[in-house]
């Protein structure tokens, strides 16, 4: 008899609310690109989120705070987020946002593959073909000629396989990390990789657009907090993982209502197949630990 345990709503709603956190980041990074340079974007994310934890931290637990024995391991992960977030933040200046969902959401498959390399985890028949039909979505997604090519798409990539390798650090630090020092280690990363970015492109922000800046700032610490607590606390992986989805929702409607982007039909049926894939690989996951739990 099976005794899978459901996961709580507490979980799903606070996995759902980070993933839209991720989504009106990248929205107003979208809207800043149009005046400022991305990395100053992300210069002052990293000054604003980064100090916050810090004196978070600081007044919580003090100078202990800082310390992990998986320190080594944090700052893989903090080198990962910190490709991630200058590739999405570059890509949204020159794609649109259902493309770059369509495009990163092709990272639980390149996942697998590296968890083969480097974890030596056994993939039967149904992961590959998760994987197949994931890589034909976004293959579809680009376009069969490759005609609109650009470099946004190779921030895109780029901010994939970062994610992807910070899921496997991600395994080998567990959940029981202290939570804002998680989030803290990643904004070393961003501010390491932009501050010299950004140094021949310092420039005042007009008032105007600081609530914007700020804006964007507590999306992405509150999502990194929402999603790092709810994947640390969930039943499974399995179970909170669809969620991610919610994101294509959101990056289609803000497309089409701020940016007037109106998907189109290859976009469409691209992320439709990237979509399928992975609700087909996370309902095989689930049904293997029934399985595993019946006996």
């Amino acid at each position: 008899m099976s005794h899978l345990k459901g996961e709580s709503l507490k979980i799903i709603i606070i996995i759902m609310m980070g993933w839209s956190g991720f989504a009106f980041a990248d929205a107003t990074s979208k809207h800043l690109s149009k005046s400022y340079d991305p990395s100053l974007i992300l210069l002052f994310g990293g000054l604003f989120s980064g100090s916050a934890l810090v004196f978070w931290i600081f007044f919580n637990k003090g100078f202990r705070g800082f310390l992990s024995p998986n320190w080594k391991w944090l700052l893989a992960r903090g080198a990962c987020i910190a490709v991630t977030a200058t590739g999405v933040v570059n890509a949204v200046s020159y794609i649109p946002l259902a493309d770059l969902y369509g495009i990163t959401f092709s990272a639980p498959f390149m996942t697998v593959i590296l968890a083969i390399i480097f974890l030596r985890e056994e993939v039967g028949i149904h992961r590959w073909i998760s994987v197949i039909i994931g890589f034909i979505g976004v293959l579809i997604l680009l376009g069969p000629q490759f005609n609109g090519f650009n470099i946004g798409i190779a921030f895109a990539a780029a901010a994939t396989i970062s994610i992807a390798i910070g899921t496997i650090v991600i395994r080998k630090v567990g959940k029981n990390e202290y939570l804002p020092l998680f989030i803290l280690y990643p904004y070393f990363g961003i501010l390491t990789v932009n501050i010299p970015l950004a140094i021949p492109n310092l420039e005042p922000i007009a008032l105007q657009d600081l609530g914007w800046f700020i804006g964007n700032s507590l999306f992405v610490l509150g999502a990194q907090a929402a999603v790092t607590f709810a994947v640390a606390n969930a039943n499974s992986t399995a179970s909170v993982a669809p969620f991610v989805y919610v994101q294509v929702i959101w990056g289609v409607l803000i497309g089409y209502l701020f940016f007037n982007e109106l998907p189109t039909t290859t976009t469409l049926l691209g992320l439709m197949l990237v979509v399928m894939a992975g609700l087909y690989m996370i309902t095989r996951e689930r049904q293997l630990r029934r399985i595993k739990i019946s006996r």
